[in-house]
């Protein structure tokens, strides 16, 4: 799948992710009281089991991984999948956790590619032996060269851009992009594509667990006073970066606006974005980057194995005509203060209830 490399419409970005929480809403009804009489209707029971392994790239505590593991689950007990996860920052413990799986006859191999060149070599041996591989997350154009069946997740090109000219729109020319991860593409084609649209971009290399992110923050904005905007990638960097941005901002002239947006949405991010520390986010859906690539593992199965299906279930009926597709794209989504009780609003609403045994 090729990305496209001009920025998506603005209006198109946030149905974009109200239909992503509507869809939510459907999967976790059917994984609460549908999923057997689905299974029933799909004749998944008589297909033989699938195993799917996800392995990605997030670390522990995370919460957008979490949430991506949150949906995997969902659809683990939706769809009877057994699912192994796996989640490391370290390349070389998630190329002998895919060599592994490859050796134990596993079905479906999930991966996130933020490290390409540590990790394509080992997606070859798997497509080689057979296995059924999704990326998600990062390394669409990668995935597609190396001859991944499908991606779920958001181009960050595009994302890119459309973080960029939202700076740009209010009157954003230096921006400090706050990466935490070396080896990340997605991270660097972030700053690298917002950074073209703004026209300078400052790139900040932090380490989460030393402590030192707020006082970094604040170094580099003291050190440069040009800087009027700042883009982070996770909760936590958030937090810190937005205590080094307002120590900054106190011993600074009065008058300066250092505007802050963050690639991640959950509720702490909804809260920051309400009270002023953060103008905008960016959401790719994590909770679909888990639940789609392991309910697409058994119907994708269950449809090369049949003939037909029983349609009706809608939801079913959706994901099966999907399959034919590249992928999935699930951002970017953008939340400010104008959409932001709307947004709340569907959370709340749409939040899967708890799946039943």
């Amino acid at each position: 799948m090729r990305a496209n490399t001009s920025a998506p419409s603005r209006r198109w970005m946030l149905p974009g992710l109200l239909i992503g929480l509507l869809f939510v809403a459907a999967a976790g009804l059917w994984s609460a009281g549908c999923a057997s009489a689905a299974r029933e209707r799909l004749g998944l029971g008589l297909a033989p089991p699938v195993s799917v392994a996800m392995i990605v790239h997030g670390a522990d505590g995370d919460p957008f991984w979490a949430e991506v593991n949150s949906g995997a689950i969902d659809a683990a007990r939706a769809f009877d999948v057994n699912l192994l996860w796996r989640s490391t920052p370290d390349t070389n413990e998630r190329v002998r956790l895919v060599n592994e799986v490859i050796q134990q006859g596993f079905d479906v191999l999930v991966v996130s590619l933020s490290d390409p060149e540590g990790m394509n070599e080992v997606i070859r041996d798997a497509i080689v032996v057979g296995m059924t591989v999704y990326v998600v997350n990062v390394g669409s154009e990668l995935g597609a060269e190396l001859g991944a069946d499908s991606y779920f997740g958001q181009i960050e090109t595009v994302a890119g851009l459309a973080v960029g000219d939202r700076f740009v729109d209010v009157g954003a020319t230096h921006l400090l992009c706050v990466l935490h991860e070396r080896n990340n593409i997605a991270l660097t084609t972030r700053c690298q594509r917002a950074g073209s649209r703004v026209g300078q971009v400052t790139n900040l290399y932090v380490d989460p667990a030393d402590g030192m992110i707020a006082d970094q923050i604040s170094d580099a904005l003291a050190l440069d006073p040009s800087i009027d905007s700042m883009l982070t990638m996770n909760t936590a960097v958030m937090n810190a970066a937005s205590d080094g941005l307002n120590d900054a901002l106190d011993q600074s002239d009065a008058g300066r606006v250092v505007v802050h947006a963050v690639f991640e949405l959950n509720e702490t991010i909804l809260d920051a974005i309400e009270d002023g520390r953060v103008a905008f986010a960016v959401d790719q859906q994590p909770y679909l980057q888990g639940y789609l690539p392991v309910a697409y593992s058994r119907l994708v199965q269950y449809a090369e194995v049949s003939q037909r299906y029983e349609q009706g279930d809608e939801l079913a009926d959706a994901m099966l005509q999907w399959i034919a597709g590249s992928g999935i794209l699930l951002g970017p989504g953008f939340v400010d203060n104008s959409n932001l009780a709307a947004v709340r609003a569907a959370v709340d609403k749409y939040q899967p209830p708890t799946p039943s045994e």
